[in-house]
Formats: structure tokens, C-alpha cells, sequence
């Protein structure tokens, strides 16, 4: 699902933007079961200054439409990383989250540098690595929503970026834990994302939102609108993530409703 942010976006718009943008998705409710009782919202780690009013806006209108979706559950905001992150922005996150519209929902925020930690295998071995430290919290929950912040491509993927780390055992031959997008891949097998929702925010375009419950496919329409789709580097991540069956990077078997991206998959009308 995807739709067009108009230049200045007010708490009214973005509610109706991001809205239609999850319908098209399919809806986010479709990313949990029905008795979910605890969901983890991973936040952009880091977000330009100049970014911060449009994403915390449309932050906002995401967790309004997912307390809608399971008010029965407890929503959690995951901030930071296992190494810290960006402090201030951690605290510009916590502010609004004080604001009249989130006030009531009393969410729950966990510092990813506070959380304990438990050694994971990656399922079916990694690409990086099999062993990482993984927070107990994104084990413990019952599902996973990643609200990124694209200004460059794999915005989805990075967004799990610093949320696990390789532990002190050496990788097999075949691994390369240097090679960060095989670290990201195996992040991603380990978080297990059940939706994502990207604020597209690129220099001379529009704004966007992206929603699926395909990470990949996210990306690699962001990568396209983006004019990325000639970027080698960042398509063979995304090569690699369908390789473990993350997601789909093939933007001709990709359907996106709300707005024409050249390129993706359209319905054909058979003629009579």
C-alpha cells in the first residue's frame, strides 16, 4: 500500500494518508493474531532534524491505527540500539509520545541498550554469522512492527540494524561478518518483522508511506521510486534477502495500490 504525503503534513492528513496506505495494504491487522497481547514497534534509530516533524507525525498516525487494529494489546516502542544510538533523538521520541493523541495509549518504551540479552541461533545458519545477542524482548513478543525512515535505499532493513550483534564465535568458511548486508539479512531472519511501514522522504520528491507485510518488497519500491534501481549494491541485498525467503525483490512480482510505481506488477484484462 502506498500513498503521497502532501509537503507540510498535519495530524490530519497523515491519519488519513497512513490509513488509506494500511487498507491497501491489506490492512495491519493481518500482521498479528487476533489474542496478540504484547507488539513490539521498532523506531527509526536515527532521523534528520529536519525530518523529525514529518516522521514523528506519521509515527503517530501508525501506532493510532495499530491501538485501533489490537486494543486489547500492549504496544511497546523499541528505541536505540544495543550500542546506544542517538540520545537526543531517543528523548525527542519519549516527549512526544507525552503529546495529548499518545498520551492515553500509555505506551511502553524499552531502551535497546537496556534490555537483557540471549544468545540466538539464526534459523537455518547465517550469512554473517549462526550466533547473535538478541534483546529477550523481541523473543518475548508477539509480533513485530518496523516503522522506518527512508532517505536511502534498504530503509526497511536498516531499521533492524543494531537491534542484534555477532557473538564471540568464529564463523563458519562460508560466512562474512564484515559484509553488513549479510549481517542485516540475518537481523531480519531473527527479528521476523510482521509489518513495515516506511516514511519515503527523498530530496526533490514527494513524501510517502509505504505498508506491507513485505519488508522487501518496501524497499525495493522505495529503491525505485528513489531512482535506485540501477544501485547494485543495495538490489543484491535485497537478492539476498528473497534468497532466504524474507521477502519479494522482483519489483514485476510486486503489486503496489495506492499510487503507479513504473515497473511493478499490474492486472492484465483478459479480452473477450
Amino acid at each position: 500500500g502506498a500513498r503521497e504525503l502532501p509537503e507540510n503534513v498535519d495530524a490530519a492528513a497523515a491519519d488519513s494518508l497512513v490509513r488509506r496506505a494500511l487498507y491497501f495494504s491489506g490492512g495491519i491487522h493481518k500482521a498479528f493474531d487476533a489474542d496478540a497481547r504484547w507488539i513490539l514497534v521498532r523506531v527509526a534509530p536515527e532521523v534528520t532534524s529536519s525530518s523529525r516533524p514529518a516522521y514523528l507525525q506519521v509515527l503517530e498516525s501508525t501506532l493510532l491505527a495499530l491501538h485501533d487494529a489490537a486494543d486489547e494489546a500492549e504496544l511497546a516502542l523499541l528505541l536505540g540500539t544495543l550500542d546506544g544510538g542517538d540520545d537526543d533523538w531517543n528523548k525527542a521520541i519519549a516527549q512526544h509520545l507525552r503529546t495529548p493523541r499518545l498520551a492515553s495509549l500509555n505506551l511502553e518504551v524499552l531502551l535497546v541498550a537496556e534490555e537483557e540479552t540471549e544468545a540466538i541461533d539464526v534459523p537455518d545458519s547465517g550469512l554473517a554469522a549462526d550466533l547473535y545477542d538478541l534483546p529477550i524482548a523481541l523473543l518475548e513478543c508477539d509480533a513485530v512492527i518496523s516503522i522506518a525512515h527512508a532517505q536511502v535505499p534498504l530503509a526497511a532493513m536498516m531499521n533492524l540494524d543494531g537491534l542484534a550483534r555477532v557473538t564471540d564465535a568464529p564463523p563458519r568458511p562460508t560466512q562474512d561478518p564484515s559484509n553488513p548486508h549479510a549481517v542485516m539479512v540475518d537481523q531480519a531472519l531473527l527479528a521476523e518483522v510482521s509489518f513495515t511501514l516506511t516514511h519515503l522522504q527523498l530530496s526533490g520528491s514527494p513524501q510517502m508511506v509505504l505498508a506491507s507485510r513485505d519488508g522487501v518488497a518496501v524497499d525495493r519500491v522505495a529503491a525505485q521510486i528513489a531512482g535506485a534501481a540501477s544501485d547494485s549494491i543495495s538490489l543484491s541485498a535485497l537478492h539476498m534477502a528473497r534468497s532466504r525467503f524474507l521477502g519479494q525483490s522482483d519489483l514485476a512480482d510486486i503489486k503496489v495500490s495506492g499510487v503507479e510505481v513504473p515497473g511493478t506488477w499490474v492486472e492484465v484484462e483478459e479480452e473477450d
